[in-house]
């Protein structure tokens, strides 16, 4: 079978740590040249080209011991990503509308688009998310796993959801045209955002509850809330969170995961959302790294997806959900 052309988006990767100097990968000693075709590594310019990715969602994540300085901490890493673009000479730039994911995938180049993985990067308010905006941030994942002033993530003690401010954020994000991601949000916060919300909203990386029994994957009416709205979900390939056992990670897996998301939600819900550089690279995986995405169309397929379904899983329904939010 003859590949035909394709393009991705992929919304959700850690990248943005490994160009920190913060890597998942402790064997990466050093900040990440993301120019260079990097052995080991998950993503850098090369591999997103060579995986004809046309956006990367790179996220912004901060570790327990930057949470007392979370904003600066946070803007710092905006700051990285700048200097990255600046030195791209715009073979690599910023996205912040559905027109710019546009533009990349006709010119065939690669686009980044900014992610806050945990809203305690906003600190205690919303007084920074007028700067994050114009800064390029677009989503937010409302919690990590901890708990934060705006809500309880997953693995939080309670069993609470959103709280007064994070359904103010809610609200605010709505207006702002910028997209809500529940992925790592607790399941009574996860409902209170389909309460709120009138717009599609995300979970950008996480797989079906019913194939792999993992509490960061979504369950079928969690799945079909998201597809109610309009909205998509991204299927990750972190070992565990594809098979019970991280060892048994692989193509044929994770393709059972998209299957019946495809089922519950219908095509339009099915999209990628990597966790590239969020999880080791081990002996085990979906593929090895963001050049490899041409093995997942591949896959699609053969498995009797049409070039057209197949698009639109690969990066179409991304798209489509750009669009409708971001404009």
């Amino acid at each position: 079978m003859q590949q035909e052309d394709f393009y991705v988006i992929d919304a959700h990767c850690d990248t943005l740590m490994a160009l920190t100097g913060r890597s998942m990968n402790k064997e990466e000693k050093t900040k990440r040249d993301f120019f260079t075709d990097n052995p080991g590594t998950h993503i850098d310019l090369p591999k997103l080209v060579r995986g004809h990715v046309a956006c990367q969602v790179m996220a912004i994540f901060l570790e327990d011991e930057q949470l007392p300085h979370a904003t600066e901490e946070a803007m710092a890493m905006i700051d990285a990503l700048d200097r990255v673009l600046e030195q791209s000479r715009s073979d690599f730039f910023l996205a912040k509308s559905g027109s710019d994911v546009h533009r990349a995938i006709a010119e065939k180049r690669v686009s980044a688009l900014l992610s806050i993985e945990g809203a305690e990067a906003l600190g205690n308010s919303l007084d920074s998310l007028d700067e994050f905006y114009q800064r390029g941030v677009r989503a937010i994942g409302l919690t990590w796993n901890r708990r934060n002033a705006f809500g309880r993530g997953l693995k939080a003690e309670g069993n609470d959801g959103l709280s007064a401010l994070g359904k103010e954020l809610v609200e605010k994000m709505q207006q702002m045209h910028m997209l809500v991601d529940v992925s790592h949000l607790g399941e009574e916060g996860f409902w209170d955002v389909a309460e709120i919300i009138k717009s599609p909203f995300i979970a950008s990386h996480a797989n079906a509850r019913a194939v792999t029994d993992h509490p960061r994957n979504l369950s079928d009416r969690q799945i079909r809330a998201i597809a109610d709205h309009g909205g998509a979900i991204g299927c990750v390939f972190v070992p565990y969170f594809v098979a019970a056992d991280q060892n048994d990670c692989s193509m044929e897996a994770l393709m059972l995961h998209v299957d019946h998301i495809v089922a519950v939600g219908g095509i339009e819900s099915c999209a990628m959302g990597s966790d590239f550089d969020g999880f080791k690279p081990i002996e085990a995986h979906v593929v090895e790294d963001a050049g490899q995405f041409s093995l997942i169309y591949e896959a699609l397929r053969k498995r009797g997806y049409s070039h057209g379904q197949a698009q639109k899983i690969l990066g179409g329904n991304w798209l489509r959900v750009f669009d409708e939010v971001l404009g």
